[in-house]
């Protein structure tokens, strides 16, 4: 029997390609202004500086037009979990990730193929936390330090005024590198990786009719 492939929207996937490839350099210039790493001994500060500031700035931009998209399109529903039997189902799904690795589990994306909910709980959590919470303070921070340093004030406990900015900005792109590590892991930790990938690049994937979990949907 044919099973029509799923569609995931084109401006899902150039958001999620051009956030992952802003990201890692924000990342790397990132360590290289604040550690200057002996790897990166050849990779000139200037450059740096200027590469984690236009990239910012590109983020910034991108991360706007993609809300537009979600809000216009309604898909922010794909971030909102369903918190009938939430609990059980975030244990179901940790263990999945943890003790089942490497092991085929119902649990890990049991809506790969649903285009109403694409996302299990875990992943609506954590994408929900990053795209509402920590990607506006990370961009708003560090634009807000690049751009408005006269917000601060002249000085803080005897240091610049800038440093408590700064100081945000630095743990918020720590919790930015912690995601993206999480976000790689989780989506190669089980069988499916392959055909996720084929996804987030050509848009379609055929499911497998006889996952029937991949199509349900817990009830609100």
């Amino acid at each position: 029997m044919h099973v029509p492939a799923a569609r995931l929207p084109l401006a899902v996937r150039l958001w999620h390609g051009f956030t992952a490839l802003l990201f890692s350099i924000l990342a790397i210039t990132g360590i290289k202004l604040h550690f200057a790493p002996p790897l990166l001994l050849h990779f000139g500060y200037a450059l740096a500086t200027q590469l984690h500031h236009a990239c910012g700035i590109a983020l910034a931009i991108i991360y706007v037009l993609y809300c537009v998209f979600v809000c216009v399109t309604g898909y922010w529903r794909q971030y909102i979990p369903v918190f009938r039997g939430l609990p059980k189902r975030l244990r179901a799904q940790l263990r999945a990730y943890t003790n089942d690795l490497g092991r085929r589990s119902k649990h890990t994306n049991p809506n790969d193929d649903n285009p109403e909910q694409r996302f299990n709980t875990l992943q609506q959590l954590v994408y929900g936390i990053v795209f509402f919470c920590l990607l506006p303070l990370l961009i708003v921070s560090g634009l807000a330090y690049l751009y408005y340093p006269e917000i601060s004030p002249d000085s803080v406990l005897g240091f610049a005024g800038l440093w408590p900015l700064a100081l945000v900005h630095y743990v918020l792109g720590i919790g930015g590198i912690m995601y993206l590590v999480t976000h790689i892991y989780m989506a190669v930790s089980d069988a499916r990786t392959g055909a996720r990938f084929k996804r987030m690049t050509t848009g379609r994937v055929t499911p497998n009719p006889s996952d029937k979990h991949a199509r349900e949907r817990p009830r609100r």
